[in-house]
C-alpha cells in the first residue's frame, strides 16, 4: 500500500464502492487505478478551471466537464493504465461521489507543498535582502502570480463552499491552511529577527499572517473577475498584495518604541488637532518688523 493512504481521504469511494468489507475498499482507495481516476480528474479540473484562453468560455456548464466518459477517455489518453465504465463504477457508482473525492484530492496538503516551494526564494528574501521594500514587493508579486497559475486555487473556491456541510472538504483545507501558516510563519520570524522589528502591543505574528492570508485571498479572487484591474503591475513587479504588506509593516510594528498599541496610534491619528494658541492667534501681523 502506498505511503499516502486515500483512503482517509475518498469518503466517496469508501462509502459506496462495490466491496463487502472495508479493507476491500481500502486496497480499491490505494489501488493504481484509482489513483489514475483522480489524476485524470484532476488535469480535467486543471484544464477548465485555470486560465480560458483555450477552452470555449460557452462550454462551461458545472462538472459537465468531469463526467464519467470524460475522465474515463482521460486516463486513457495518458496512457499508463485503461479505464473502463465497469472500473470506474466500481469504485463510484455515483457521480457526485466521485466529483466530491476528486476535489479532495486536488486540494490535498501535497499540491500546496509544490506551490509554496515554488515561492519560497522570494519568501526567504524578506529577512536578508538589502533593499527590504522590493523583497515585500517581490513576495507579493510571486505569490499572486504562482496562484492565479494554480488550478489548486479555483478547486478551493469550491471546497470552502462544501467545507460548512462537509468534513472532508473542511480537514482538507486546514491542513491547506495548517501548511501555509507554517511556511510563512518561519519566514515572518526570521524576518523580525534579523531586522530586529518590535510588533505592536495586542498583536502577534499570527494575527499579521491571518490578515496577509485574507487580503491575499480577497485580491486573488479580484484578480479572477476582473485580471486587468491594476491590482498587479507587470512590468514593474509590483502588486497592491505588496503594498498592503507595506502598510502592515508600517502600522503593526512599533518603529520608534513609542510602546503604543495599533488602537493607540489610530485614535492619534484621527483626533482633532490641538486647537491655536490665543497669543499667537491675537499678535499684530508683522509687530516683529522694522518700522
Amino acid at each position: 500500500m502506498p505511503a499516502e493512504d486515500l483512503s482517509k481521504l475518498l469518503s466517496g469511494l469508501m462509502r459506496a464502492a462495490r466491496r463487502k468489507t472495508d479493507a476491500g475498499r481500502q486496497a480499491l482507495a490505494n489501488d493504481e487505478l484509482t489513483r489514475e481516476y483522480l489524476e485524470a480528474g484532476r488535469r480535467l479540473i486543471d484544464a477548465q478551471l485555470g486560465p480560458a484562453d483555450d477552452v470555449d468560455p460557452e462550454d462551461r456548464p458545472l462538472f459537465r466537464w468531469l463526467s464519467q466518459r470524460a475522465v474515463i477517455d482521460e486516463v486513457c489518453d495518458g496512457g499508463r493504465l485503461r479505464g473502463s465504465e465497469g472500473s470506474f463504477r466500481d469504485r463510484w457508482p455515483y457521480q457526485p461521489d466521485f466529483i466530491r473525492d476528486v476535489l479532495a484530492y486536488t486540494l490535498r496538503g501535497a499540491h500546496w507543498e509544490g506551490f509554496l516551494d515554488g515561492t519560497a526564494n522570494a519568501r526567504n528574501r524578506l529577512a536578508d535582502a538589502e533593499d527590504a521594500v522590493r523583497a515585500v514587493h517581490d513576495a507579493g508579486y510571486d505569490d499572486l502570480t504562482t496562484t492565479m497559475r494554480t488550478p489548486a486555487l479555483r478547486a478551493q473556491l469550491l471546497g470552502a463552499a462544501m467545507a460548512e456541510r462537509d468534513e472532508i472538504a473542511r480537514t482538507t483545507l486546514r491542513e491547506m491552511y495548517r501548511i501555509s501558516t507554517q511556511a510563512w510563519l518561519e519566514a515572518y520570524e526570521k524576518t523580525v529577527a534579523v531586522r530586529g522589528l518590535r510588533i505592536r502591543r495586542g498583536l502577534t505574528l499570527e494575527d499579521i499572517n491571518f490578515i496577509m492570508t485574507a487580503t491575499t485571498e480577497g485580491m486573488q479572487m479580484r484578480l479572477m473577475v476582473e485580471p486587468d484591474d491594476g491590482v498587479i503591475d507587470h512590468e514593474r513587479r509590483t502588486s497592491l498584495l505588496g503594498t498592503a504588506a507595506l502598510a502592515l509593516i508600517v502600522a503593526c510594528f512599533d518603529h520608534l518604541g513609542d510602546g503604543l498599541s495599533l488602537e493607540d496610534v489610530v485614535a492619534l491619528a484621527t483626533s482633532p488637532p490641538p486647537p491655536a494658541r490665543a497669543d499667537a492667534a491675537d499678535a499684530p501681523r508683522g509687530s516683529g518688523d522694522a518700522g
